[in-house]
């Protein structure tokens, strides 16, 4: 399989994860979910690991880059589910498809490379688009514009994990068994957690919700490893454009399947496309 057809498959597994994780939401909490995906997921690759073969001989670094990009995963989930809570799927989404930005402002930074016209365009396009999606001049949206943090804080994360999963690939070329450490390494902290009182406390188990969550932890599985196997197989310029089309999967399936719980309308879909527009010639750039 080709690095642009396992991108393709990531970007659609990730548009089911924030369609199931919104359902879920509706009768639980964004820590629940966390815990119940990512349990679901590690289990899943787990499983997979050990029926194709058991634990290959991978050097120690490899490991330690896959453990990080689970710690900064975790990050990632957590801020991404608290925006679905709040902001809802489709603007959630769109927000965190901005990664590009700052892998981008990294590398004017600490590699010295230059800005070109077409990166100042694909710029623009990205603040224009999160300039429809936060301001509303008739005061109707159902979230306050601070709660936009919690997509930006999910793209900064994803950003900054793309180029320490692509390093590690290029010590061990092994995705499902790198996938499974960064499951593990995520899951740790939110273990250690349940030894607070406060964090059991915004668990909530509602049958309802959980068909939903699990959904959202089987469809992680399947996109992690795509993605993951993307970079080992392909450049992140190649990989993450296409990866950032996610967006327009949710919002397809919102109109499709979410239309009683977060309506999507023209200013939201214009947002949409001028994000998605601007990340991608931000790549090409």
């Amino acid at each position: 399989m080709t690095p642009q057809f396992l991108a393709l498959v990531t970007s659609f597994f990730y548009a089911g994860c924030f369609l199931a994780t919104r359902r879920g939401l509706v009768y639980s909490t964004p820590a629940t979910a966390a815990y119940v995906a990512l349990a679901v997921n590690t289990t899943i690759l787990w499983g997979l690991v050990f029926l194709t073969g058991g634990i290959p001989d991978v050097p120690l670094l490899a490991i330690a880059c896959f453990v990080a990009g689970g710690w900064i995963q975790l990050g990632t989930r957590l801020f991404a589910y608290h925006g679905v809570a709040r902001l809802g799927a489709s603007v959630t989404s769109t927000v965190q498809s901005t990664n590009p930005l700052f892998g981008t402002a990294l590398a004017v930074v600490f590699l010295h490379e230059t800005v070109t016209p077409l990166l100042l365009f694909g710029t623009g396009s990205v603040v224009l688009g999160i300039v429809l999606l936060s301001w509303n001049p008739h005061q109707q949206k159902t979230y306050r514009t601070w709660e936009l943090l919690f997509p930006v804080a999910a793209a900064l994360t994803a950003g900054v994990n793309h180029p320490i999963r692509r390093y590690g690939l290029t010590l061990a070329n092994q995705p499902l068994f790198l996938s499974a450490v960064m499951g593990a390494a995520a899951m740790t902290p939110l273990l250690l957690n349940l030894a607070n009182p406060r964090a059991r406390k915004g668990i909530v188990f509602d049958p309802r919700a959980m068909p939903y969550f699990l959904v959202t932890g089987v469809f992680e599985a399947v996109g992690i490893w795509s993605l993951v196997a993307a970079l080992g197989a392909g450049k992140v310029v190649v990989v993450g454009p296409i990866v950032c089309i996610a967006p327009l999967w949710v919002l397809l399936g919102t109109l499709l399947f979410s239309r009683d719980i977060e309506q999507v309308n023209l200013r939201t879909g214009g947002a949409t496309l001028f994000v998605i527009v601007g990340v991608v010639v931000i790549y090409l750039a």
